[in-house]
């Protein structure tokens, strides 16, 4: 059975209660004698302020045939009239959603399996993905912060939406791990059960500049309303789109790795993860007794946000007058049982009181791969004429170096005890 909406105008509540009984008692018949229909819409529909329309069925957008909003189904946006369109049941899907064929506004799904959500805003088909009973949600096709989309009730625009921003979602206002946050689009999605959730993109998305063209950066971020900033949530990129067709830069999708309570976050949208770099200083030994006695000495950088580096990282190393320094090529480490990688790195020389070394741009190294690491060794002598004491070394990554922007992680530090 095949069910066709087309000119569809809802424009009273009450008269969309009495319909809606006999839909929902229509879709509960078909449930009794396991029937599914087949749904299908050309647009002009509207679904009115508070008021809901359901699909008990598969549904699929057909060609539209002209009329105010050909293939458009158009519900209430602002958040204290808001009207949904429902499907109700397990594993339904809807078919045939594009730029032209889609929901203007909310929709909410009633039943368990993964749903796309042909959802999308003012000539933008935006879908998103998420299995939890309850879950709905929208799509805009604007810049969250600014937050505004076009009123196709009024011809005018809606204020901030959701409501609750500040006034908007400013993408100024992010973790350190968050690079270039979409300035394209964002959806509001909602539901109190947990559930993996899937954002879409197209070539509008742009998210070959968004990452700097390269995919495995970009990352799902959610709007924290209770610390004002995006925050990063664990997103794995789909080798297959849940569109279709392998994941790129100009289409694709990305689920999160964990399920999440949708309210966990006010909006979510796309963007790119920065690598985040972390020193590890290693001394051997840490008891000196005597004097010119070497000290071994190995530096593990590795990076800690899943994403590969985009330059040259510096570290620095300030040794006091107090040693002798071999700093070029040591490999005296690996004596420890500490192994390094001495020609991925290139001894600058002293800068000021710091020794400065440079990973990338050498031996053919360019790049730290995303969740990589790579040490470096070198040896000093202590040979300063003093009973005993303790001195303490430390070693600095150079803020900015491969493109990181968290600095809050970039020292570490021991101590030497000497005596003689």
């Amino acid at each position: 059975m095949n069910k066709k909406y087309n000119n569809i105008v809802y424009a009273r509540k009450r008269d969309w209660m009495q319909i809606s009984g006999l839909v929902m008692l229509l879709g509960l018949m078909l449930m009794v004698f396991e029937v599914r229909a087949q749904e299908g819409s050309q647009g002009n529909t509207t679904i009115f302020g508070g008021a809901e329309m359901t699909f008990f069925g598969n549904h699929n957008f057909l060609a539209p045939a002209g009329g105010a909003q050909p293939g458009v189904i158009l519900t209430e946006r602002a958040t204290a009239t808001i009207s949904y369109l429902n499907f109700f049941g397990n594993g339904l899907t809807s078919t045939g959603a594009d730029d032209a064929n889609y929901v203007d506004g909310y929709v909410r799904k009633y039943g368990t399996g993964q749903f796309i959500f042909p959802v999308g805003d003012n000539g933008n088909v935006g879908q998103f993905a998420a299995s939890a009973d309850g879950t709905n949600g929208a799509y805009f096709h604007a810049d969250a912060s600014v937050a505004i989309t076009n009123d196709l009730f009024t011809g005018a625009n809606y204020p901030v939406l959701p409501a609750g921003g500040l006034p908007a979602f400013p993408r100024t206002s992010k973790q350190t791990s968050i690079g270039n946050i979409d300035a394209v689009e964002y959806w509001d999605i909602n539901g109190a059960n947990a559930t993996p959730i899937t954002l879409t993109w197209d070539a509008g998305s742009n998210v070959a500049a968004l990452t700097s063209s390269t995919l495995s950066k970009l990352v799902i971020v959610g709007w924290d309303a209770t610390a004002s900033r995006w925050v990063k949530i664990p997103a794995t990129v789909d080798v297959t789109s849940i569109l279709g067709g392998a994941s790129s830069l100009t289409a694709g999708s990305i689920t999160t790795t964990a399920s999440i309570v949708p309210d966990t976050y006010s909006i979510y949208t796309l963007a790119a993860a920065v690598p985040d770099l972390t020193p590890t200083l290693r001394i051997t030994p840490a008891q000196i007794v005597g004097n010119n006695k070497p000290i071994n000495v190995r530096v593990v950088v590795a990076e800690i946000n899943g994403v590969q580096t985009s330059g040259n990282i510096f570290v620095t190393i300030p040794v006091s007058s107090h040693y002798t320094v071999n700093t070029y090529n040591s490999a005296q480490t690996t004596s420890t049982g500490l192994p390094v990688q001495n020609t991925q790195w290139a001894y600058l020389g002293i800068s000021g009181s710091n020794h400065v070394f440079r990973y990338g741009g050498t031996a053919g190294v360019t790049t730290l791969a995303a969740s990589g690491s790579s040490a470096f060794g070198f040896s000093l002598a202590y040979s300063a004429n003093t009973q005993s004491g303790t001195e303490n070394i430390v070693v600095s990554i150079f803020d900015g170096s491969g493109g990181e922007l968290n600095f809050l992680n970039n020292k570490d530090n021991e101590n030497i005890n000497f005596s003689y």
